[in-house]
């Protein structure tokens, strides 16, 4: 039969007191990592949410100035319908020029 061999007891006590320090170290430390990342979680969260009422603010903005643009009759501020439309068909590739529909 084999017994495994234990420290001799005048060295088992200070092993097992310097293990239980570590341990109640250990289990503070990770305890305030808990706090830590809870706290900081739910300031991106505040952060979240106040930026999304900005944008909530922002979108209720463009809309009305939309919807206040889009009354407007163009006539009524001097704009005419052009008279004569040309497209850019595509990008010159011999240099940046562009060249029109009809060229």
């Amino acid at each position: 039969m084999s017994t495994a061999t234990l420290p001799a007891p005048d060295r088992l006590i200070p092993f097992l007191s310097a293990s239980c320090g570590l341990l109640a170290i250990s289990y503070v430390a990770l305890m305030v990592t808990t706090i830590f990342f809870a706290s900081w979680q739910s300031q991106a969260v505040s952060s979240i949410r106040d930026s999304e009422g900005r944008i909530g603010n922002l979108e209720s903005q463009y809309y009305s100035t939309i919807n206040s643009v889009s009354s407007i009759d163009p006539s009524s501020l001097g704009f005419v319908a052009p008279t004569d439309v040309e497209y850019v068909a595509a990008a010159s590739s011999r240099t940046s020029n562009l060249t029109f529909a009809g060229n």
